[in-house]
């Protein structure tokens, strides 16, 4: 059981890396900043958002906390810092389309990575619990 633990976290772990390197680049790091028009489906707040975001450069420092992240989870040592690093990037994106984007399929993008991020970091609870000194 232990053994199938370990190869579902490596498989999660190796998938969820690689997709927050390509979203970082593709999305975050290499095209020019997007500017939504008044034609745009996309809500109001969605686009001034998105806007503000990508012309301040925040969507750079995201776009390379994805690609160090996902490069963190690909490896079984460094494994829990990217988790780590992963954690609030991917619950404000998350909170970002649940509140702010009225798209259902975006939760549904955004809620699987998060929760596959969970399921790794919770894997990891023997080694973390030490940083939040719980005693069991």
């Amino acid at each position: 059981m232990k053994k199938t633990a370990t190869y579902l976290i490596l498989a999660l772990s190796v998938a969820l890396g690689v997709y927050f390197i390509y979203k970082g680049f593709n999305r975050n790091l290499i095209p020019p900043c997007r500017i939504y028009d008044e034609t745009s489906t996309l809500p109001l707040h969605y686009r001034n958002l998105m806007d503000a975001l990508c012309q301040s450069g925040f969507m750079k420092v995201i776009g390379g906390l994805e690609v160090l992240s996902g490069l963190l989870l690909i490896f079984p040592r460094t494994r829990l810092m990217g988790s780590i690093v992963l954690m609030p990037v991917i619950i404000t994106i998350f909170l970002f389309h649940a509140m702010i984007d009225n798209r259902p399929h975006e939760l549904v993008e955004t809620g699987i990575p998060l929760l596959i991020n969970i399921v790794i970091f919770g894997y990891y609870y023997p080694k973390w619990k030490d940083l939040l000194w719980i005693k069991n």
